[in-house]
Parts: C-alpha cells; sequence; structure tokens
C-alpha cells in the first residue's frame, strides 16, 4: 500500500511513530514527535500557570526538570506521546494544587518556599545570615555592584529573596556632606 492510500489519521500514526519500537523510529519520526511535543508542551504551559514562566521557586524549577525530562522521552520513543501528555498534564495540576495552597495557607508556604533574609544592616553584614545562606563575600559584593552601589558601608539593607536573588538598598545620600 503506498503512502497516499493511506488516511490521514493512519500517516498521522506513522509519523509518530506509534506502536514502532524505540530503535526503529527514523529520524523524520524524531523531527515530526520533536515539533509535536513542543507544541502540545507550549499549550500546556500556556493554559498553566502564569507564574511558572517568571521567577522560579523550587517547584517550578523542579517541574521544568520533569516536564523536560518526560519531553526528551517522548521525542525519541521511549515514552508514547499520549503518556507524555497524561505526565505532563499531573504534574502541571500537582504543581497548580501546591501553588493554590501555599497561597492560601501560609504555613504550607513556608515549607515550600524559603524565607527572605536579611544579610547587611545599615552597613553593617551579618555573617550569621550569611553563613546560613552560604553567601560568600564575593557573592554580596557583586549584588551590591549590581544594585549601583560600591561598598557595603553605603547599603541600608540587603535581602537574599526567595527566589535567590540578592536585592541591595542603598542608604540616601546625605544632603550636608553630599556623600553616599
Amino acid at each position: 500500500m503506498r503512502l497516499m492510500d493511506k488516511s490521514f489519521f493512519d500517516q498521522f500514526m506513522w509519523l509518530v511513530g506509534v506502536e514502532q519500537e524505540y530503535s526503529e523510529i527514523s529520524l523524520a519520526q524524531v523531527v515530526a514527535r520533536t515539533l509535536i511535543v513542543y507544541l502540545i508542551v507550549f499549550v500546556l504551559i500556556r493554559i498553566g500557570k502564569r507564574r511558572f514562566m517568571g521567577s522560579y521557586s523550587a517547584t517550578d524549577i523542579l517541574l521544568g526538570f520533569v516536564v523536560g525530562s518526560v519531553m526528551a522521552r517522548a521525542i525519541t520513543g521511549a515514552v508514547s506521546i499520549l503518556n507524555m501528555l497524561v505526565v505532563i498534564g499531573i504534574l502541571l495540576g500537582l504543581h497548580y494544587v501546591i501553588s493554590t495552597v501555599s497561597y492560601y495557607w501560609s504555613g504550607f508556604e513556608g515549607v515550600i518556599e524559603n524565607d527572605i533574609r536579611k544579610l547587611i544592616e545599615d552597613g553593617n553584614v551579618d555573617e550569621k545570615a550569611m553563613k546560613a545562606s552560604k553567601i560568600t563575600d564575593e557573592d554580596l559584593e557583586q549584588a551590591c555592584h549590581d544594585g549601583g552601589v560600591d561598598r557595603v558601608e553605603n547599603v541600608k539593607a540587603a535581602y537574599l529573596e526567595r527566589d535567590g536573588s540578592i536585592t541591595i538598598i542603598p542608604k540616601d545620600k546625605d544632603p550636608e556632606t553630599n556623600d553616599e
């Protein structure tokens, strides 16, 4: 039977390598699977939580790794596309439930997310907070430079945020001495 004699559905099933062994999938089928998997996951993430594409929490990063792994297995044929859809749908649903519960229940949020930690107060570095956060002096210096401050003494406050970034709040400029 020629390819043109097959129905569209049969052609599609051949294209994505349905019911073929992992080792029998051709390069064209891998390309087709890649495009299909990408489009499916793109749609799922778009209808999923918007925050997934914003600043990342631990659950966002975990979701990204697992979705990427499942996608890779679906592309190569180790997992069927239908199984990939089910797994990613469950993961996105679980991510939604965890995010919703942590939004409404601050105790649960404390388990899922890190707390904000003050690293500098009025130019004084909190060494205990630095050590507990595994932040080096060089990391803090880089954050100061990124925040437009040349020295730690010129920082009013610095916070290690929940997403791992460091926020620098510079001291106000002294109008009498014209110094920072």
